[in-house]
């Protein structure tokens, strides 16, 4: 054998430098190894074991503890039914048939074999406890140790100490999972380094004690918190430049807010302004619809006195038409007025009929006298509106010239 010591030495000098949290123990018997001094001040103990008799007196010897906990339960690599073997031998009675045993028992032979309900390592601890981290050590204290250990599933990163009871040198067939070769294949990639192996009392037996590699991890942990630091360091700066951006963006959405908050003023000035226009449309509409009418009621007017213009046109030109045949009529009396002072001077005879027509013509002289005076008056008259006209036309071109355009 490769140590001096025995585990259970290992085991109690390593709970200094691995302290036990919970010691998961499958096939532990009757629980008479549990009042070994390595178990004095385990705080959490889940035993397991498959017979019901080694059961009741395990459950017996873990009561008085607190927090010491044991349970029924056939453990395989897989949950489901399984194949019990129950050997001459009963401390070697479990998952393996006798002809797997017989090269370290020669005269081992099988009494009776069942079907019995299984369960992995992972579900047991699921059962057992929702904080399957308790748990950190590790007893497996029947065959087959290794595909009982194929049943935690990834769950070895949990465990600080593992120990197996195994069969040693080639005595056994490989694949059965209860040999030591299988054991290390499984263990010592995971971390794990075998600390000691300690020989049976069948030399063709014993049990291994597997730690985890603290060197390595030591190495392993140094590696990482270089990986880290430098992360670190580089997640410093990150932080150092996201400060400096968040200031930066800090102060762009302070301008951003203020720039907001000035567009928000000017937002309302404009919507005053907006609503003032409005108003101010409201009433020019309003004075526009006045206007319109002003504008209709003008035309109208203007129309009235374009159509009163036209007449006093008409009728001035017929009063100069009449003038000018009056004037043509006065000048033709006064050449016959000549014509008959002529014609007196050379006939007296004439001169009572000149003398009626003289009488005559003098009326008539007067008629159209008066008649020119009448003529006159109209013409003042006349012209006195035609100014009236004139003047509210330039007056009406000086104040409304649209109006005029509109002609």
């Amino acid at each position: 054998m490769e140590n001096a010591h025995t585990i259970a030495q290992w085991q109690q000098l390593l709970q200094h430098l691995a302290p036990v949290n919970g010691w998961l123990y499958i096939g532990a018997g009757r629980g008479g190894v549990l009042r070994e001094a390595r178990f004095a001040k385990v705080p959490r103990l889940l035993a397991v074991e498959a017979s019901q008799h080694a059961y009741q007196l395990l459950a017996h010897a873990t009561a008085p503890h607190r927090n010491w906990r044991a349970i029924r339960a056939l453990v395989n690599n897989t949950d489901g039914a399984t194949t019990w073997h129950n050997l001459s031998r009963e401390e070697e009675s479990g998952l393996l048939p006798a002809e797997t045993l017989s090269a370290l028992w020669p005269n081992i032979h099988e009494q009776q074999r069942a079907e019995q309900p299984a369960v992995s390592l992972s579900q047991l601890l699921a059962q057992a406890d929702k904080e399957q981290e308790h748990y950190n050590w590790l007893t497996i204290d029947c065959l087959p140790a290794a595909r009982l250990l194929q049943g935690l599933n990834g769950n070895l990163q949990t465990l600080d100490m593992v120990e197996v009871r195994v069969i040693v040198n080639d005595t056994a067939p490989h694949q059965t999972g209860a040999t030591l070769d299988e054991c290390d294949a499984l263990l010592l990639p995971q971390g794990f380094t075998r600390l000691a192996l300690q020989e049976a009392n069948n030399p063709l037996m014993g049990r291994a004690l597997y730690g985890r590699n603290f060197a390595r991890q030591l190495a392993e942990a140094r590696k990482t918190n270089s990986e880290l630091q430098d992360q670190n360091n580089a997640l410093t700066r990150q932080c150092s430049e996201l400060n400096a951006k968040y200031k930066s963006i800090q102060s762009e959405q302070e301008g951003l807010r203020n720039e907001l908050a000035n567009q928000k003023n000017a937002e309302l000035k404009t919507q005053d302004k907006l609503q003032q226009a409005r108003q101010d449309v409201t009433e020019l509409e309003s004075q526009n619809s006045t206007l319109t009418a002003q504008c209709d009621e003008l035309n109208a007017r203007h129309e009235s006195i374009q159509n009163e213009q036209e007449g006093l046109r008409n009728e001035l030109a017929n009063q100069k038409k009449s003038e000018l045949q009056t004037k043509e009529s006065l000048q033709q009396a006064q050449a016959d007025l000549k014509e008959q002072q002529r014609s007196g001077q050379l006939s007296t005879k004439l001169l009572a009929k000149i003398e009626a027509d003289a009488s005559d013509l003098r009326e008539r002289y007067a008629k159209k006298t008066k008649s020119e005076q009448e003529l006159k008056d109209l013409i003042k008259e006349l012209h006195a509106k035609l100014q009236a006209a004139s003047h509210f036309y330039h007056k009406l071109e000086q104040e409304h010239p649209e109006l005029l355009d509109k002609l």
